[in-house]
């Protein structure tokens, strides 16, 4: 086994009678890599946990200094920045793994003028990531004396390509919406698919910059399978959209859970989390780190956990990532493929749908067999 196969989550599906019958998932492999932290200074350690943890470094940063640093408004600042990476993603992910199938070829990706103009709005979100934190690994706003200056004047030419292409209305109207049928814009494509009901219906949610709470001692770590409360969870967009949001509350209570809704709870989380932003100008008070303990944040594909102990070094460190909720055997990304119908084995759109609805922080490598000889083997996910 190569690194390259670690950071793959392997997923076998089976299809009979064009319908997913079986999935199996691998589990996250990649796992015990934060021990590389044991017997680093807890400061230092705030610019190399983004340089190893590259993907939602900013949720990582939050969640370590939630776990070590007394409160103090380095907070604020580094809320805004684990905003903005979700933001940045959630407003890609559609272009690259469903519009692609839904439209024309202006939609195709990456060449599509329709995801040509959403990527460059996105780097406008980067470019203000850095105007915020600094070049990367952009956490100069952690460091005492450092002025953090946020305005949500700078977003606006980001929100006004969300709103005419991507939703085709202002936030607050899309916001207010009540039915699927309302949807305008690029995201009405999504009623070309229906709502498929695949998923667990059991939720983790475990707080900023959503609703929800945890207890730690509820966590069953087992290495390739984490429950909650005894429990295979579903982490995510879908799972912290019900948290705040009241149109996708009311779907999932008529349809329970579903690779479209997933994809949708996207798209209302990036209008959620920019009207919760608020301009900021501070000079930062730095990270004073006040001992070890457990933080928590929401990241781009959920609820992200950091549990640390320390002494004058660290002494023990252990994350619990997303995709390691998600991805377990028996859990959420099985579930979330399991019944979905397939109209050709050989192109099985409706799978890299499912698929790339529950999102993992790694590539997911998919075997698919039809009425039990192979067909077809695709990579899914690592853009966003």
């Amino acid at each position: 086994m190569t690194p390259l196969d670690i950071e793959t989550i392997e997923l076998r599906v089976e299809i009979e009678k064009n319908v997913v019958t079986k999935v199996t998932s691998s589990g996250n492999r990649l796992r015990g890599y934060e021990r590389a932290f044991v017997g680093k200074d807890p400061i230092e350690l705030l610019r190399i946990i983004p340089r190893v943890l590259s993907t939602c470094s900013q949720s990582h940063v939050l969640a370590y200094a939630e776990a070590v640093a007394e409160p103090g408004n380095w907070e604020e600042a580094s809320r805004i920045m684990a905003i903005l990476e979700i933001v940045e993603s959630h407003m890609k992910h559609p272009y690259a793994y469903w519009f692609p199938y839904l439209g024309g070829e202006e939609y195709s990706f990456p060449s599509g003028i329709k995801f040509r103009r959403i990527n460059e709005a996105t780097r406008k979100v980067r470019t203000l990531m850095e105007k915020v934190g600094g070049k990367w690994p952009s956490v100069g706003h952690l460091s005492p004396g450092a002025g953090v200056r946020f305005r949500l004047q700078d977003l606006i030419d980001v929100i006004k390509v969300f709103q005419e292409q991507t939703i085709g209305m202002d936030l607050d109207s899309f916001l207010e919406l009540s039915d699927l049928e309302e949807l305008r814009g690029d995201s009405a494509l999504l009623n070309k698919v229906e709502p498929w009901r695949a998923g667990l219906k059991r939720y983790l949610v475990i707080g900023f910059p959503f609703r929800g709470d945890f207890s730690p001692h509820l966590i069953t770590d087992e290495g390739n399978t984490v429950t909650y409360s005894g429990q295979t969870v579903e982490v995510g967009p879908l799972a912290q959209a019900l948290s705040v949001d009241p149109l996708i509350r009311k779907l999932h209570h008529m349809w329970g859970p579903s690779p479209l809704l997933r994809e949708l709870s996207r798209l209302r989380i990036v209008a959620f989390l920019l009207r919760e932003l608020r301009d900021v100008d501070l000079v930062s008070e730095g990270v004073k780190i006040r001992g070890g303990g457990v933080g928590g944040v929401e990241s781009i594909r959920g609820s992200l956990i950091h549990i640390v102990d320390l002494g004058e070094k660290v002494r023990d460190y252990r994350i619990v990532q997303p995709t390691t909720f998600n991805a377990s055997p028996g859990g959420a990304l099985e579930k979330a493929v399991q019944g979905i119908p397939v109209n050709d084995p050989r192109s099985p759109w409706e799978i890299s749908l499912a698929v790339s609805s529950l999102d993992s922080c790694f590539v997911t490598q998919v075997e698919v067999f039809n009425e039990g000889k192979f067909v077809l083997s695709k990579r899914i996910g690592g853009f966003c």
